[in-house]
């Protein structure tokens, strides 16, 4: 700093208020220190800065995985908006049960964190109470004082998709392919299809309804299960399946027997990953705005890090349903 100071003729105090509070000097002023801070190469140590002010400007975020397109779109929404806002994200994941990783030794340098529970359970909640930092949960719905939540709203969009399917498909020969059983987005999407289907055939089959994992060789071995049931029948087949790689697992076995999607078997997917826009004919699926998760997560959280004692909120982002080529007789 003494360096930049001398480099840009002011004070130390001016560069220390170009880096921490730039609103407060004139715009000549501070685009001299920046220059100056450019050229020499200095980066702040922000450990250092969080001693020095007892403010840390670290924020983390725990996943349950970071693989695949999802989990990186959401991390892309939280990062820009750390950002934004001035701060920078550790990221974790593997946040299952019995895992020690959620509240670690880390969370001494962040200042706050946001954690994704998509399957909870009583040992994982009672980390996430037990901690002494704020606290953001994304994708759990469970109401708890101080504890902000983010959420997918599922029901706008998987009962469109129940409903698309149905149009061109008997509520009999319609499948829902989810996730595991006790994750929360499953769960919802799987409770709203029984219901829609409910609503025109009286009563779901347990058959109608499977649950796995969120991989394409689940949907693969699943599709190819019911799609070998239903074969008695030159009835179409419809599949909601719980995210985009199911489904197109599902396109597979759907190809392996030779029937065609959407002629004979009609697919839609959930997320909108870009795998539904490269897949012939592309593939209908319902939309999770999975960046606005990451950024809304981000955003409550420094809330609450600014507002302590304020209460508790829930942000709920809806999904929407994109038709194209796999549920839709004759648009490809």
């Amino acid at each position: 700093m003494e360096d930049g100071a001398k480099a840009a003729g002011v004070s130390t105090a001016t560069v220390s208020r170009v880096l921490n509070t730039p609103d407060l000097v004139a715009p000549d002023t501070a685009s001299r220190v920046q220059k100056a801070i450019a050229d020499l190469g200095y980066r702040p140590n922000v450990f250092a800065q969080g001693l020095m002010t007892r403010k840390s400007r670290l924020l983390g975020i725990a996943l349950p995985d970071i693989h695949g397109e999802f989990y990186s779109e959401l991390l892309r929404g939280a990062d820009a908006e750390a950002r934004r806002q001035g701060y920078h994200l550790l990221i974790s994941s593997e946040v299952r049960d019995g895992e020690t990783g959620l509240i670690s030794p880390a969370t001494g340098f962040v200042a706050g964190m946001a954690v994704m529970l998509t399957e909870p359970t009583q040992t994982l909640w009672k980390q996430v109470r037990e901690a002494t930092i704020p606290l953001v949960v994304i994708d759990t719905d469970i109401s708890d004082p101080g504890v902000d939540r983010v959420l997918v709203d599922n029901s706008i969009g998987t009962r469109d998709a129940v409903r698309h399917l149905l149009s061109t498909v008997k509520p009999e020969r319609c499948f829902f392919v989810g996730g595991p059983k006790d994750n929360y987005d499953t769960a919802q999407r799987a409770r709203i299809f029984r219901d829609i289907i409910a609503e025109k055939s009286g009563a779901v089959n347990d058959a109608h309804v499977r649950f796995g994992d969120y991989s394409v060789e689940w949907g693969h071995r699943c599709g190819a299960d019911l799609l070998g049931a239903s074969s008695g029948s030159d009835e179409p087949v419809g599949v909601l399946a719980a995210n985009d790689e199911i489904a197109f697992g599902v396109m597979m076995a759907a190809a392996d027997q030779g029937l065609g999607v959407p002629g004979r078997v009609r697919v839609i997917g959930f997320d909108d990953t870009r795998l539904a826009s490269l897949v012939r004919p592309g593939l209908s699926t319902v939309r999770v705005p999975m960046a606005q998760v990451g950024a809304a997560a981000i955003a409550a959280l420094i809330a609450r890090i600014n507002e302590p004692d304020r209460p508790a909120t829930c942000t709920r982002l809806p999904t929407e349903l994109v038709v194209r080529g796999t549920s839709a007789p004759g648009k490809h």
